[in-house]
């Protein structure tokens, strides 16, 4: 059932459609004396207040695959130019995603203003249990609280509004400024968190409603943000106070023992994938739910960011990975930055891309699904992996542009890094009694993903052909153990009997002295009985198939067609094509202690930790923003282009004509797979553009206040440089 509430925005009255997402039933009409007079009511409006964050214009999908893009992690990779905000380039205030943006944050504070300004009298009427009512009002008042939070990071001061608006009049108000915004934010937040005591994860089971340990993780963000740029403190606290704020509330969820880190880093974003609690995520959006939670929203944070997959096959089979664009994409810098034996690199910058050659309008010759191993050299169309559809359940992998990704607000490894850089900022060795030193907290998030002695850092290969099915793969010696090489292959699911065979690295293992063996299939050997319908690879790089059963000589088939003589080689080999191969190199030895470390180096290593742990989570750009060099940073990766200006270019259309649009901008072509260009290079484009991230200034640090906001509200003024 659905009910239609009537929400005002902060300028202007929008309709909106609501779903009683606990199977709760409303009857009769809703007015705020008896909206909360039920859990039911309670929780369906609890749900109108955390839409917001689902919506596509925040973390569905704008916020992490478009409007985080743009910073030495990733870049946004398209053709479509109607997102300014996702590589700094004509960013306008009459642009409709960042007003979406707005309206979809202000609906939802007033969603949670008229909760907070009548829960207490109609659930008192109502009977419900004053607990209940409580931590529901815990959960609203945070989340208004949150809203403003994101706001203020991209907006700077906005009207900060802390009644529900029921007059249409009365929203002519001027912006608050930032430094007491954030002064309400964390007095709100605070509030709150009083509010949650003794609503946990672990007491619900999943992680996508506000508890007290989500709460006051954020908290420790929060008070980070307000210590750096451009804040640098605020009314009621000082920079230095705000990183000891910071530290205590992060060391108060330590402290709880309710969340950890799991053994596998990987196994967090499964999790998310398969809308599965674990004590990592604290606190995580959730689409798509197949289980409990709170709202079954759909989201795409799957189908922007992961694993490019450009064909969609309608199909009820398990082998179907998921459709995906891949928009988000890693910058060769984030690949370049991991250290030895970092187990997340392969994760968060997928080492591999789906083979998708076209397939047969007959619906029993579809391709089955091919990941094909990407060499270390193919930085730029390397794709970001820490989403992967292939894990969704089979329903949500069929569905092209909605995904069962979870996504994660707040982590425990952020929380121990947050506590780490604290502490260091504030020169102290630990807080409000936690044991943890900021030394034990980044070793803690490193340990998990360093190994401490030598791995297989990738492998080269050589694709094989003719097999009739995949073929074992053995890793062995080199004095380690645990690393894996897998095969991927590509066959028309109508005839698997002839496949390309793609070695992939999928565990790195550890404990290596040398580069271990890795062998495919069956090697031919002298004096050794083979049976028919074995697959062999010669010592010449050939596959072979055996046709007729024996013991082989001392002499290896050779034939490049055809079958080879019996008499020669013993047992009869048909040649059938080539032999899969995979050579492994090794890491340099690994490093995880990073203890001792003085505070300017310290501060250093959190920058990178953070980096190479929360890449695409959307936090990067307001860490480089809050550390005072996002400029800086952004402008400097125009080091890592060899040509950002297409001047000189001559870009040719895929059927021959010149292209006049393209010439328009000064874009860096990047083609999947081909040298970087040069000069008077002829180039073919599809529609695949890297934008630059280079024009950055001074007004970037802030998006524009929306065009449609100022003109109904004359007391709005507008950020600098817009």
């Amino acid at each position: 059932m659905k009910r239609i509430v009537l929400f005002l925005s902060i300028f202007g009255v929008i309709l909106t459609s609501c779903k009683d997402y606990l199977d709760t039933e409303p009857t009769g009409s809703l007015t705020p004396s008896n909206s909360y007079a039920s859990k039911s009511l309670i929780t369906s409006a609890l749900a109108a207040s955390y839409l917001g964050l689902k919506s596509a214009y925040v973390y569905g999908q704008f916020y992490p695959a478009y409007e985080n893009a743009p910073t030495d992690e990733s870049f946004f990779f398209t053709s479509n130019p109607t997102y300014p905000y996702a590589y700094y380039n004509n960013q306008a205030s009459d642009n409709s995603q960042l007003l979406n943006f707005w309206q979809q944050c202000y609906v939802s504070i007033n969603n949670a203003n008229t909760l907070l300004a009548n829960i207490d009298a109609s659930a008192a009427k109502g009977g419900v249990d004053t607990t209940y009512v409580r931590k529901a009002k815990g959960e609203a008042l945070f989340l208004r609280s949150y809203y403003y939070f994101l706001l203020t990071q991209w907006f700077g001061g906005v009207p900060m509004l802390t009644q529900s608006i029921e007059d249409p009049n009365n929203i002519l108000i001027e912006r608050t400024p930032e430094k007491e915004m954030y002064d309400q934010i964390i007095a709100d937040m605070i509030q709150s968190e009083k509010w949650l005591d003794g609503q946990t994860s672990a007491s619900m089971g999943y992680s996508d409603r506000v508890t007290q340990d989500a709460v006051r993780g954020i908290l420790a963000r929060v008070f980070l943000y307000a210590a750096g740029e451009p804040v640098n403190g605020t009314n009621k606290f000082s920079q230095s106070e705000c990183y000891h704020q910071s530290a205590i509330w992060a060391s108060k969820l330590i402290k709880a023992g309710t969340h950890d880190l799991l053994s596998s880093y990987k196994q967090v974003f499964i999790d998310e994938a398969q809308n599965a609690y674990n004590t990592e995520n604290i606190w995580e959006i959730g689409f798509n739910q197949f289980g409990v939670g709170v709202v079954a929203a759909s989201g795409t944070i799957g189908v922007y960011c992961g694993p490019t997959h450009s064909y969609l096959r309608s199909s009820t089979t398990d082998d179907y990975d998921g459709y995906c664009y891949n928009y988000l994409r890693p910058h060769p810098r984030l690949f370049l930055s991991y250290e030895a034996g970092d187990s997340r690199r392969d994760w968060n910058i997928a080492n591999y891309s789906f083979k998708s050659s076209g397939y047969s309008t007959t619906a029993s010759n579809y391709y089955n699904d091919a990941k094909v191993p990407l060499d270390t050299t193919k930085l730029w169309s390397r794709s970001a992996g820490k989403w992967r559809r292939e894990y969704e359940p089979v329903s949500s992998r069929l569905v092209k542009n909605s995904s069962a990704e979870n996504f994660p607000v707040l982590r425990y490894a952020d929380v121990l890094l947050m506590y780490a850089e604290a502490l260091n900022e504030i020169d102290s060795t630990t807080v409000n009694g936690c044991t943890l030193t900021k030394f034990d907290a980044i070793n803690k998030v490193r340990a998990r993903a360093i190994s401490t002695s030598r791995v297989v850092d990738h492998i080269s290969w050589t694709t094989g052909t003719g097999y009739t099915s995949d073929p074992v793969v053995t890793v062995s010696g080199g004095g380690g153990s645990g690393a894996e090489v897998t095969i991927a292959s590509q066959y028309l699911m109508s005839t698997t009997t002839n496949r390309t065979i793609y070695p992939l690295l999928t565990v790195q293992g550890s404990g290596y002295t040398t580069a271990p063996t890795v062998t495919i299939g069956n090697g031919w050997a002298a004096n050794t009985p083979y049976k028919v319908g074995d697959q062999v690879a010669a010592p010449n790089g050939k596959l072979y198939t055996v046709t007729m059963a024996g013991t082989t000589t001392t002499t290896a088939p050779t034939n490049s067609s055809g079958s080879s003589a019996a008499a020669t080689t013993g047992a009869v080999f048909y040649y059938v094509g080539t032999a899969a191969k995979a050579v492994a190199y090794l890491s340099d030895m690994p490093n995880v202690n990073l203890s001792g470390l003085n505070k300017n180096d310290f501060r250093a290593a959190i920058m990178m930790e953070r980096y190479h742990e929360l890449c695409f989570e959307a936090l990067r750009l307001q860490d480089l923003r809050r550390w005072g060099i996002l400029i800086p940073m952004v402008k400097d990766l125009a080091n890592d282009l060899n040509a950002t200006n297409l001047t000189g270019f001559y870009i040719k259309n895929a059927d021959g004509s010149n292209s006049s649009y393209f010439q328009k901008f000064k874009w860096k072509m990047i083609i999947p797979g081909t040298a970087e260009l040069s000069a008077n290079d002829v180039i073919y484009i599809n529609s695949d553009v890297m934008y630059p991230v280079t024009n950055i200034g001074t007004k970037d640090l802030y998006w524009p206040i929306p065009l449609r906001e100022l003109n109904l509200n004359y007391k709005l003024t507008q950020n600098p440089g817009y």
